[in-house]
């Protein structure tokens, strides 16, 4: 008597779900606006006030905690990395490319970016010294 209940118990339950999933696979008419218009009348475009990202990469600052003995991971005392949402933590990180991490040092102030693999872990693709080259010295590298 317990395996029919539990069988009818899951049969119901996938019901349920499966209903539930045709409502959000119809189709939808694409919607319209007058935005193509007020873009036209614009000189140029101000992406401010919106997240563009697609929330694989992202950016942000921290302090250098340590480094990989060989040259291929960081650990990050960072605040948020804007991009991707991830708050402020210690973690570690995988280097990605051709990044060289010869002239960084422990307690180093650094400004990164960061891109999110296949194995979902991200991974530095760009790091600069905030106190040697500066606050912004990774705009020049931002790809926008």
């Amino acid at each position: 008597m317990k395996t029919r209940t539990l069988l009818t118990a899951s049969i119901f339950a996938l019901s349920l779900a499966a209903c539930g999933n045709a409502e959000k696979a119809a189709p939808t008419e694409p919607a319209t606006s007058a935005a193509p218009a007020e873009m036209a009348a614009s000189e140029t475009m101000d992406h401010s006030g919106h997240d563009m990202s697609d929330g694989t990469t992202g950016h942000g600052t921290g302090i250098i905690k340590s480094l990989g003995t060989e040259g291929d991971f960081l650990t990050i005392d960072h605040g948020p990395i804007e991009g991707i949402g991830m708050g402020p933590m210690t973690m570690g990180f995988d280097i990605m490319g051709d990044v060289d991490l010869s002239s960084f040092a422990e307690g180093d102030a650094v400004a990164f970016m960061v891109k999110k693999g296949r194995d979902n872990s991200y991974r530095i693709t760009t790091i600069c010294n905030t106190s040697t080259d500066g606050t912004d010295c990774l705009e020049g590298m931002m790809e926008h």
